[in-house]
């Protein structure tokens, strides 16, 4: 004959597993998603910093409820980056901005697309969250918005891995 559990013992089961599970959190402790806690500055100094060793004049223009825009002069080659953290909910804003130099490309981790590239953005914060809860301290990707005059070629001006 088979017996029945009771319903309190269940449900103090389920109770404890419940409080196991968020004491293991706790342990834990919050994600470590370093790349919201940069600042925008810090991006905007490292791409003026590549353009100036690449000997373009350099010019910032801040906005006020987005990223500045990191425009770089030479020749005839003109470039527009900025920091794309934001992701597709600024891209119209980041196109009206470059208008005049060509189209908006997305570099991250090497690679180019013409949208903001959230499911390469959320794996890869993945990994990073990953790899700090093993105490692994990687500098993670940012995806930077880039558009440049055809004077400028396809060259990416080492923009593709932008790191923090």
């Amino acid at each position: 004959m088979q017996r029945r559990a009771s319903d309190r013992l269940v449900l103090a089961g389920f109770v404890f597993l419940a409080v196991s599970s968020l004491g293991l959190k706790a342990i834990a402790g919050p994600p470590r998603d370093g790349l919201m806690d940069v600042s925008g500055d810090r991006i905007d100094q490292q791409l003026s910093s590549r353009l100036q060793a690449q000997h373009f004049t350099v010019a910032i223009r801040r906005f006020s409820h987005r990223s500045s825009m990191i425009v770089g002069l030479r020749g005839g080659c003109r470039i527009a980056a900025r920091d794309a953290r934001e992701g597709a909910a600024h891209a119209t804003l980041f196109m009206r901005d470059a208008a005049g130099l060509g189209p908006v490309r997305y570099l991250y981790r090497g690679r180019s697309y013409e949208e903001p590239p959230a499911f390469a953005i959320r794996l890869g914060r993945l990994e990073i969250e990953a790899m700090s809860r093993l105490g692994m301290l990687p500098r993670e990707p940012v995806p930077i918005a880039f558009a440049a005059t055809p004077a400028c070629g396809r060259n990416d001006f080492g923009f593709a891995d932008v790191r923090v």
